[in-house]
């Protein structure tokens, strides 16, 4: 916060300054000249504070790169929960349950592991076998 102050007042000077010179420059060409030079003093004191500012104030505390990851993940398994539920359901299997679980590591999304919880009234091995022929995904299948 310092810093802004600072920085304000640095610029309201320098404009004051640079007001005051303006009017006293002389007319004509001599006089456009002199406008330029008090131009290029505004840019540079404009800028010279930020020269020996620590932009690291600044830094968020906020990892864009693990949200990102995290929220792969997440699509990544809705994504297998959805096919996984919606080829049950073509197969008649009701009242399913499924959980995945995915972690990323580099730029590749692997799935650890699949578990799907069916009623009793269905054979585990059966849905197994389903969900393996139709997806290629090896599950656990829970009976509850």
């Amino acid at each position: 916060m310092e810093f802004v102050k600072s920085w304000t007042v640095s610029v309201c000077l320098t404009l004051i300054i640079s007001a005051v010179f303006s009017l006293v420059s002389p007319k004509g060409t001599m006089g456009r000249f002199y406008k330029v030079i008090i131009s290029i003093f505004i840019f540079v004191s404009l800028l010279y504070p930020f020269v020996d500012f620590d932009f690291s104030e600044f830094k968020s505390d906020f990892d864009f790169e693990s949200e990102f990851e995290t929220t792969q993940e997440d699509l990544a398994q809705m994504q297998v929960e959805n096919i996984i539920k919606s080829v049950l359901t073509e197969n008649n299997i009701e009242n399913a349950d499924v959980k995945c679980s995915v972690y990323q590591q580099s730029d590749e999304l692997s799935v650890e592991n699949v578990t799907v919880t069916v009623p009793e009234k269905y054979n585990a091995d059966d849905v197994r076998r389903t969900i393996l022929d139709e997806t290629g995904v090896a599950a656990e299948v829970v009976v509850k």
